[in-house]
């Protein structure tokens, strides 16, 4: 474990007062929030998983896509069970500092690949309304393949410096805390990494995303009698995105910023940094609810998807009935 003053890095976690707001959030909001999303959204990120598996055959791109954003989603899910633990511990971390480090990293990897992955699905979307034609030239399905592994690589690679920006802090009080760049009075680091973060991992995708949708709405605006049904789909993904986008990572974003940018050059209002990690620590809580809304981006998407979400149902209940008179009956 790296032992380190809670000083040093400016740890506004160690002995937390009990009568603050900071302290309700992080010992009680956050972990339950994520206790519910472990919960729904691992159940429903699953299914959709399931039935891509199971019913969607051949793959086309959006099926890749969308895969792929299911397992980002499930892969940030795995390092919940860590952070729930170390919450309702207050804030007492017991896994040593390599995983924190790796639990920190994995975190901001999987995040960002799950806002470039719906990047994809939207610029999918955008080529096929608007490129209709040229689209499979312009994105084939192998294109679409090494797009996704770019992805992975970019955000894995972009992601180490979360890692070394994190750290296992002793604290007086016989405490463990598992840091966030994001509360580190080391700026000259955070802050410009936290802002590459912002432009290249959220701006960048919102901007192309707004483009794509932009398009789409003119061109469907030229084709208003036809395909009402395919328009339909196609808005309700389009205002779904958007919604999780304007409520989820842009507040998230700027209110990250805001507590390094206070810690760089007002450092001395205590009061203000105190306000933004909480509004912070809440983002936290709130923005990780946008795993539990993808799966449906899959449903929204597919033109068979109520009767491959009741065929997976129902062969998941076959398999689960077939298991049991087994047992009962063994061969």
């Amino acid at each position: 474990m790296t032992i380190i003053s809670a000083e040093g890095l400016g740890s506004v976690f160690c002995n937390l007062d009990q009568d603050q707001a900071l302290f309700f959030i992080q010992i009680y909001l956050i972990p339950a929030a994520f206790l519910l999303v472990l919960v729904i959204g691992l159940t429903l990120n699953c299914l959709a998983l399931c039935v891509m598996i199971r019913q969607t055959k051949p793959w086309n791109r959006s099926t890749l896509f969308l895969c792929n954003l299911t397992v980002a989603d499930i892969s940030w899910m795995l390092t919940l069970p860590f952070l729930i633990h170390y919450h309702f511990a207050r804030l007492q971390w017991a896994f040593g500092d390599v995983v924190c480090k790796v639990v920190r990293c994995m975190y901001h990897v999987c995040f960002y690949s799950s806002i470039y992955f719906v990047t994809c699905i939207s610029l999918d979307r955008y080529l096929a309304v608007v490129h209709p034609l040229q689209s499979f030239f312009l994105l084939s399905r192998r294109q679409s393949m090494y797009v996704c592994v770019g992805i992975w690589v970019l955000t894995s690679v972009v992601s180490i410096p979360s890692a070394f920006m994190t750290f296992t802090v002793s604290c007086s009080s016989n405490q463990s805390v598992c840091t966030l760049y994001i509360f580190s009075y080391d700026t000259d680091k955070t802050l410009p990494y936290s802002v590459v973060s912002t432009v290249t991992g959220f701006i960048l995708p919102f901007v192309a995303i707004c483009y794509c949708y932009c398009n789409c709405t003119k061109e469907l605006k030229r084709h208003n009698l036809q395909h009402t049904q395919k328009k339909k789909k196609l808005f309700r993904l389009m205002y779904s995105v958007l919604v999780i986008i304007g409520l989820m990572y842009l507040p998230y974003h700027i209110v990250r910023n805001t507590c390094i940018v206070l810690r760089a050059f007002w450092s001395n209002q205590s009061r203000l940094i105190y306000s933004s990690d909480a509004g912070f620590s809440m983002e936290m809580a709130i923005c990780s609810f946008n795993t539990c809304v993808n799966p449906f981006f899959y449903f929204i998407t597919s033109g068979n998807a109520k009767n491959s979400m009741r065929k997976a149902l129902s062969s998941c209940c076959g398999g689960t009935k077939r298991l049991k008179l087994a047992a009962i009956h063994p061969v």
